[in-house]
């Protein structure tokens, strides 16, 4: 409704809405950096165990590091403005190549899983769709050298590596996986698929979904204690569980009927915005907390809403 009543915005304030969150997010990223170096061996030891160092402005560490991957993407795009001014320029490659840093150095899984994801679905693109076979080459060669290298010279990426299979084994071999944030999520997928096949059309309904996890672990518990039962962490499975293979299927044509828009494939901010939170949500239930709906909501209408409005107004007044 907001959307739909609020005055349009001008290209002007839209492009000065998108350095402030990329100038924002590089700025909070780069203190909670600073957070992190005060002491860093600690802050490696939590990494190890599947923790995360919570951002300054303490924004849940998933959403911060989805932020993150936006401002990297978002700051390359507006520095390549042709209206932009060469400081201005300067200041977004900036921001883009800190929040980049950051989100390596922090080694926030989810964020570096969209960052890699979406750089994968940008070599996809740019070699099958633009023929550009120089430049996807380029951008294979960056999605090999530069997470190696950031394994060879980051010790919180090797502590997040490392944990994270040691995480995968526990659950594989059937430990206690009471303190290991991965393979409980690896339960609930598991726990989730089981219960998605009971009610496989229309689900057990969205208020019911939280019961119907909890009682599958009554059946089938993985050696989990009642307060370390996690919920789904992973929209689509989320969807399937509360509202079927039709609520799945509802959710889908949201998340890319645009990109079925030539203009919407053409604009760059959002097919990025809708890959990188899509990759996101292979990992986490984004819409089920605030933050995370509020973020896709507010992105989704500023702008995918906002693309279809101008392409709307182009064909009434093709002049």
């Amino acid at each position: 409704m907001a959307f739909a009543l609020a005055v349009p915005l001008t290209r002007l304030q839209r492009y000065c809405v998108g350095c402030f969150f990329t100038v924002g997010v590089a700025l909070i990223g780069l203190a909670t950096l600073g957070k992190y170096l005060l002491n860093p061996t600690e802050a490696n030891r939590l990494i190890e165990t599947g923790q995360n160092i919570a951002s300054v402005t303490r924004i849940f560490h998933i959403h911060f590091s989805i932020m993150l991957v936006l401002g990297v993407y978002f700051g390359y795009f507006l520095q390549r403005e042709a209206t932009a001014p060469a400081l201005l320029r300067w200041i977004l490659r900036g921001a883009a190549l800190t929040s980049a840093v950051v989100l390596h150095v922090l080694a926030y899984r989810t964020g570096l899983l969209a960052l890699y994801t979406t750089l994968l679905v940008d070599v996809v693109l740019v070699v099958i769709l633009k023929r550009k076979l120089l430049v996807g080459l380029g951008l294979l060669t960056c999605l090999v050298v530069v997470p190696y290298a950031a394994y060879e010279s980051l010790p919180s990426i090797q502590r997040r590596f490392w944990g994270s299979l040691h995480d995968v084994t526990q659950f594989r071999e059937g430990r206690d996986i009471n303190t290991s944030s991965l393979s409980q999520r690896l339960a609930a997928w598991q726990t989730a698929q089981d219960v998605a096949a009971r009610s496989p059309w229309l689900g057990v309904g969205p208020a019911d979904a939280f019961d119907a996890m909890m009682q599958e672990y009554a059946w089938q518990d993985y050696g989990l204690r009642s307060e370390h039962r996690p919920m789904i962490h992973n929209q689509y499975l989320h969807y399937l569980v509360a509202s079927g293979l039709l609520g799945l299927f509802l959710w889908l044509l949201v998340l890319l009927t645009p990109l079925l828009q030539p203009a919407m494939r053409q604009n760059p901010y959002v097919v990025h915005f809708l890959v990188i939170l899509g990759a996101a949500m292979l990992v986490d239930s984004l819409l089920e907390v605030q933050i995370g709906f509020n973020l896709f909501v507010f992105l989704y209408g500023f702008l995918v809403v906002s693309m279809e409005r101008q392409v709307q107004a182009a064909q009434q007044n093709p002049s």
